[in-house]
């Protein structure tokens, strides 16, 4: 049952690389072409309509690409190391549900489409979240789900207002976008912050490293964490001229900060990989928020190939690790692991923009352009020192994983992994190298001119300096010493998993509970439903169905006015 698992594994692996290629083969013809729309219409409501639309061009198309490239080395690698699992079948199941899901996201412009993928997308996370069945994980994963519930109900809120309009195909607004409420707009960025884990929804992300490692480098680093960018990105319309503009980059820039202090001082091997996607997600935002929603795309399509494969060399050190995610006590990768550590420096020095891998054609451009951008002094402040703890958190990473000496108590035999698990590594490390510049050749059309002063251009490369220099000399302060108020505030992610996630969740446990004791299980179930029950087994249903609609009416207003009384004297 096993190796058939596995062989369908691998079937699914190659036929998502094969869509991959399709993909991107069709994503380049649209580069020169409008946009392909099919709508079907379902049905038509007076002035509404209701339809089912599919959008094809460059810019679904190449997500497509992208997800079917990371699903399908994602599958080839899970066939060798989720090949021990009892439940391999059902992750299957929720790993291709997740892709379907993330496919009717992508290519659909209509509201009801995408809040089925969205939600698709929450389920089907939540389940992989909590695939190894622990207190843990399922505490990870009510948190998740919980939060991602918040940008669900946003959505539901946008699509009555959409129907309003007359349909919830978004494309035929056009020009005339700046007549939507501002309201629509705002209630939109906060389901999209939700899902891409922006301030003050930040604690679900490095909590959902509780999922098996796999589908942290499908689903929590390019895809999912991905998708209220990508919905941003995709209503760029409705975010020109407004003023919320730049409360995003506000909150992009300070994620950023928050995310790279937080993997300073974190221990655990996933979750600093999670808080590095964490902070990259902030760039994103940051860059939206700035007016270039092209530049955030690029970044997102780049930073998608070389985090998705960090994440898999993380799960093979923790495999060869037998579980065990402290990097205290890894170290001498270089000497046991030499294939897996190079691979990893690949992703790392791709992720704090080296000079000419995959990220620094997105990165690099978005420092720059922001720059030019002329922001306050003190976004351009923080988006420095953010950049600054990028490289030192990948440096620690690589330092205390590679070079250190090892702390453990025991010793245990390191193996590169076999052929599937550095297949799986393999198909995205050219991306990671070549990628950025494809990408930068295939979406930015002309050459980009940036005017900036000489010391402005340099404090880039010389904050990369200056970062390793100061790894370099004071790395013990960071991993030792006594615990301070601010090592503190800087661990804890600035309080937000106490202070939005926990205590939030308690009160509103709390409230939900005690308004099922007072009202559902007291007064509401006696007026509502015992009546209308007692009525239908007295009178027979014919009797039944001419009383009914007269007592619910009754009913129903006596609870309205019984509310509405009880809110006055509030």
């Amino acid at each position: 049952m096993m190796k058939f698992m596995s062989s369908i594994s691998l079937s699914i692996g190659i036929g998502l690389l094969a869509t991959s290629v399709m993909s991107n083969y069709a994503a380049s013809l649209f580069l020169t072409l409008e946009e392909f729309i099919i709508e079907w219409e379902v049905i038509s409501l007076g002035s509404s309509t209701i339809s089912l639309v599919i959008m094809l061009d460059f810019m679904s198309l190449y997500f497509i690409s992208l997800v079917s490239l990371v699903a399908g080395s994602v599958m080839v690698f899970s066939t060798s190391y989720m090949s021990g699992e009892w439940f391999f079948g059902r992750f299957v199941a929720l790993v291709m549900s997740f892709v379907m899901s993330m496919f009717m996201l992508i290519l659909s412009p209509n509201m009801v489409s995408i809040m089925l993928g969205w939600d698709g997308l929450g389920v089907t996370s939540y389940l992989l979240v909590i695939f190894y069945q622990s207190s843990k994980s399922y505490n990870a994963g009510m948190i998740t789900a919980l939060t991602n519930r918040l940008g669900d109900v946003g959505l539901l809120i946008s699509i009555a207002m959409f129907f309003s309009y007359g349909t919830w195909s978004f494309t035929v607004y056009g020009e005339g976008s700046h007549k939507l409420p501002a309201t629509l707009i705002t209630i939109i960025i906060m389901a999209a912050c939700t899902k891409s884990a922006q301030m003050p929804f930040s604690a679900w992300l490095p909590a959902a490293m509780a999922a098996p490692t796999p589908v942290s480098a499908l689903v929590h680093s390019s895809t999912l964490v991905t998708a209220g960018v990508y919905l941003l990105i995709r209503m760029n319309m409705f975010l020109v001229n407004f003023a919320m503009l730049e409360v995003l980059m506000f909150l992009g820039t300070f994620t950023m900060l928050m995310a790279g202090g937080a993997a300073m001082l974190e221990m655990d091997m996933k979750k600093i990989i999670a808080l590095s996607t964490l902070s990259q997600l902030g760039v994103m935002m940051m860059t939206l928020g700035a007016g270039n929603p092209i530049l955030a795309y690029l970044h997102l399509l780049s930073h998608a190939f070389f985090k998705a494969m960090l994440f898999m060399c993380a799960g093979v050190i923790i495999h060869n690790m037998k579980d065990y995610q402290d990097i205290r006590k890894m170290g001498l990768g270089w000497y046991s692991l030499p294939v897996i550590m190079s691979t990893m420096s690949v992703a790392n020095m791709s992720l704090c923009g080296l000079p000419f891998l995959s990220g620094f054609y997105s990165k690099d451009m978005v420092l720059e352009m922001m720059m030019m951008s002329g922001p306050s002094l003190m976004i351009l402040s923080v988006m420095i020192l953010a950049t600054f703890l990028t490289v030192m958190y990948s440096c620690r990473l690589s330092f205390l994983v590679g070079l250190s000496m090892v702390k453990s108590e025991m010793f245990y035999q390191m193996v590169e992994g076999d052929k599937m698990m550095l297949a799986g590594m393999f198909m995205l490390l050219p991306f990671s190298i070549a990628g950025g510049m494809y990408l930068t050749w295939s979406l930015i059309a002309s050459a980009s001119v940036v005017f900036l002063p000489f010391w402005l251009k340099l404090s880039i490369s010389l904050t990369i300096l200056f970062a390793i220099f100061v790894m370099s000399k004071m790395f013990e302060s960071f991993s030792s010493g006594q615990p301070t108020p601010l090592k503190l505030f800087t661990s804890t992610m600035w309080y937000m998993p106490l202070t939005f996630s926990i205590s939030l969740s308690d009160h509103l446990t709390n409230y939900s509970k005690g308004f099922f004791k007072s009202v559902e299980i007291t007064w509401a179930e006696s007026i509502l439903f015992k009546q209308a029950l007692s009525l239908f087994y007295l009178s027979g249903p014919s009797m039944y169905l001419d009383r009914v609609s007269h007592l619910y009416i009754i009913q129903v207003v006596k609870i309205l006015l019984f509310t509405a009384g009880g809110v006055f004297l509030l």
